[in-house]
């Protein structure tokens, strides 16, 4: 479910701005502004969900996997809305899933990855985790 959740928020947000921006100032031309706002948006949207999913983490290699899927299926949005929206040219999409999606893809794993990764410790679970009293110091 919080895969879903994620997933929702971050292309429903998308398509969202995508929607806006395209409203409020049509062109032809590419709007390089708007797609910096959208790169910058997408940054601090993946690190700040990433900092709470790992500061609430009892486990953190589920949360990794979470993110890791969020950020393919993001990065593979792009393209096929671009191939939807602008015509179906099966070469530029070939050419955007080569280079696009790996770079949308980028921006949504690499600040989550950091955001979990400060949660993690921020949340300081892994210096308060109690050691087993089975445990026995190795010689």
């Amino acid at each position: 479910m919080k895969l879903l959740v994620r997933l929702a928020v971050i292309l429903g947000g998308s398509l969202l701005f995508s929607l806006v921006t395209n409203n409020l100032f049509p062109s032809e031309d590419a709007n390089i502004g708007a797609g910096l706002i959208f790169f910058g948006m997408l940054l601090t949207v993946s690190g700040l969900w990433g900092l709470w999913d790992g500061y609430h983490a009892t486990s953190l290699p589920p949360v990794f996997v979470r993110w890791a899927v969020i950020a393919v299926v993001v990065g593979l949005s792009g393209p096929f809305r671009i191939w939807f929206a602008e015509g179906r040219d099966l070469d530029v999409l070939w050419s955007d899933l080569l280079n696009l999606t790996p770079f949308i893809a980028g921006l949504v794993l690499a600040p989550a990855a950091v955001g979990i990764g400060i949660g993690r410790a921020l949340s300081g679970r892994d210096r308060s985790r109690p050691r087993s009293a089975h445990q026995q110091p190795s010689h």
